[in-house]
Parts: C-alpha cells; structure tokens; sequence
C-alpha cells in the first residue's frame, strides 16, 4: 500500500486513514454495514496497512463527472451523506448522495459531498468518534491520509505529441481525400522545400486544411481530366 499522489490514484482499493491518537480508519461494520471510524493496530502512518476487509474501499471514477468518484464498501454497498450530512452505506446504486469529490492537499485528501461539505471525524464524549459531512471548510478532522495499492497506480503517460514531419502530415491527409475518387501520381506525392514552407505557413496562420485542399488541386491527376 502506497500513498495517494494524484486523483488518478483514487481508482480501485482504497485506504483511509485519519491521523487521530491512535491512527483511526474509516470502515464498514460488517454487523450492521454502518459507517466509522475504527482504531488501528499499527500506529505508524508510513507502514499501517488494512488488516481487514471492511476497512477497504473501491473508488471508481463517476461517469460524466470528470473530478467526482464514488467509494464501494466489501458488501458492494456505496459511501453516502445525506443533505444533514448523515454518513451511510446503504445502496447499491449510484446517485448523487454517493458522488465524493476529492480534494488533494499538501497534508491530505478532503472529501466534499453533492452539497459542498466535507466529511468529517468528530471526537465523542466517550472517546470515540463519529463520522459527519456537514462541514464547510476543511481543517486537520477533514483530512485523510489514503493509500492504494501500489499494482492499481496508473502511470502517468507522457502528454507530449510524436511530431511527425509536415510532408508525411501532408500525405496522410491527402491519401484520406483522394483515395476514393482520385489517382495521383501512382500513390506517390512529392513535395518540395517551397511547398512545405507554404504548410508550415498556412498551419501558423491557422488555414492548414484550406492548403491542403489547394495542394490536392495541384497534384491530382484524375483519368477523366486533362
């Protein structure tokens, strides 16, 4: 189990750790499926792990909602907060009331509801806690410590573009235009130096594609013309 990094990591097993004295976690009773804070074995954050099934949840990305993500306990039931801000675990659905959106900070990771509050451990007169989500600012009973599965951590992919040579852009884009109506130069287009300035240039001012156009103008060699 590793710590959360980014929100592309909140896909799959999930660990929420709260940073009480003991180290706390959130968890589904396996009595009664309810929803808690229960203390752990292990007291040290880096290496505390869950030891039981009810302390793991699955995060799934919520479709349609590109920053929300929905939290399934062992029974297949959903994390829920009603608008009082009750914490249940009761369907097996999704709807608004089961759609978190996490908020990454420097100490931790906030989970806001469908009513813009935040989930929240607060401490009971008999030393216990108790879980709430109707908070609206986050302090330190707002925040988790989660971790996931080192195997379910998507890498991230690099967003730079392979740039491909403006003349192979070029037959790419032809050979789609001309290859059902056309026959030009048996398959084979040849560009110079000024005609590859003139893309480069029609790209820049942003009418690449009516150069294109003009390019197959030039080089098509329909049978039926002369």
């Amino acid at each position: 189990w590793v710590p959360v990094e980014t929100p592309e990591d909140l896909v799959g097993p999930l660990f929420f750790i709260f940073n009480s004295e003991p180290l706390s976690c959130l968890f589904c009773s396996e009595k009664d499926h309810s929803i808690g804070v229960r203390p752990l074995l292990d007291k040290q954050l880096p290496t505390c792990e869950p030891d039981e099934v009810s302390f793991v949840f699955v995060g799934s990305r919520i479709a349609g909602g590109s920053d929300t993500i929905s939290l399934k306990t062992f029974n297949g039931k959903y994390l829920a907060s009603d608008k009082f801000g009750a914490i249940t675990a009761e369907r097996e659905a999704i709807g608004p009331q089961e759609e978190w959106r996490p908020i990454i900070k420097n100490d931790g990771i906030a989970l806001q509801n469908a009513y813009d509050k935040f989930l929240s451990v607060d401490e009971i007169a008999d030393g216990g806690y108790k879980l709430r989500a109707d908070v609206e600012t986050i302090g330190f009973c707002e925040t988790w410590h989660v971790k996931c599965q080192a195997r379910f951590r998507k890498k991230l992919k690099s967003t730079k573009k392979e740039s491909k040579p403006i003349s192979e852009f070029e037959i790419e884009q032809m050979y789609v235009l001309l290859k059902k109506y056309q026959t030009w130069g048996g398959g084979r287009i040849k560009t110079t130096k000024d005609d590859i300035s003139e893309l480069r240039k029609a790209k820049k001012e942003g009418n690449f594609s009516e150069a294109l156009l003009d390019r197959r103008e030039k080089v098509k060699a329909d049978r039926y013309c002369k």
